[in-house]
């Protein structure tokens, strides 16, 4: 699958040459959400019908802490979350996505604690409309350096509509732990894979090999889980290159 978000145009084409999906994070941004998104919709909704591949839809993740003590802060993150499932339904995404929002840069004794059960309390709302409507929710790490408390809210939760995203940069850029280490303490919560290349430092979504990180051997450990695995470019400009590095050939149109 292609990410639709920093060179749409680009990206769109190449889903579509390629005969790939599409995963919609351009309608996930605060400046998109807090102003009319309408054309936008429309734009990718028609953009996107006619792909072969599947569509899937990232929820905003910037500013959300959905698990903070202001009950004021909650009810902006149920109303863009909430905004985010009507762009699923909308574009017929199977499957939406949010980011862990932890924050280890908090170091307070009683904020794992803290995060844990508010997160026990955000999520609940969310998988009952995921259930009705046939789709996961996966949650991805972003700045997270330990899988521990993603893994614990949704192993606490329990349910299959809950599961995982590694991001393979984001691992390595924010975390001390090796990717293996990070697909290990995932396990069968493992379902989706956001893939782009970097030198380890900066999140810079380049291209595949055009960055320092060990991409082959983190394909090697994916595949050895054996699970069913769902993969996403976040290349920009870089997709096609990205595409072509991974040795996908052109779509051949009947």
């Amino acid at each position: 699958m292609v990410a639709i978000n920093m060179a749409i145009e680009h990206e769109i084409a190449c889903a579509q040459d390629y005969g790939l999906g599409a995963e919609v994070q351009a309608l996930g941004l605060p400046e998109v959400l807090s102003g009319d998104f309408s054309a936008l919709l429309t734009r990718i909704k028609t953009a996107t019908a006619d792909l072969s591949g599947p569509i899937g839809m990232h929820g905003p993740f910037i500013d959300l802490p959905h698990y903070s003590a202001d009950a004021d802060i909650r009810a902006v993150c149920r109303k863009r979350y909430h905004q985010a499932f009507d762009f699923a339904e909308e574009l017929g995404a199977c499957y939406i996505l949010f980011h862990s929002q932890y924050n280890p840069i908090i170091r307070v004794p009683k904020y794992r604690q803290m995060y844990h059960e508010g997160s026990l309390t955000f999520w609940p709302e969310f998988i009952e409309r995921a259930d009705n409507i046939g789709i996961p929710i996966y949650i991805e790490n972003m700045f997270d350096d330990d899988p521990g408390p993603m893994c614990d809210v949704v192993h606490a939760i329990g349910s299959p509509a809950l599961k995982l995203c590694l991001d393979i940069a984001h691992a390595v850029i924010f975390s001390k732990l090796s990717v293996e280490d990070w697909i290990a303490a995932y396990g069968s919560n493992l379902a989706h894979v956001h893939v782009n290349d970097c030198h380890g430092d900066s999140d810079d979504h380049l291209g595949l090999g055009m960055g320092s990180l060990d991409l082959a051997g983190a394909f090697e450990r994916l595949r050895a889980t054996d699970q069913p695995l769902r993969y996403v470019l976040e290349t920009g400009d870089h997709t096609e290159v990205s595409i072509k590095y991974l040795g996908f050939e052109k779509a051949v149109s009947t």
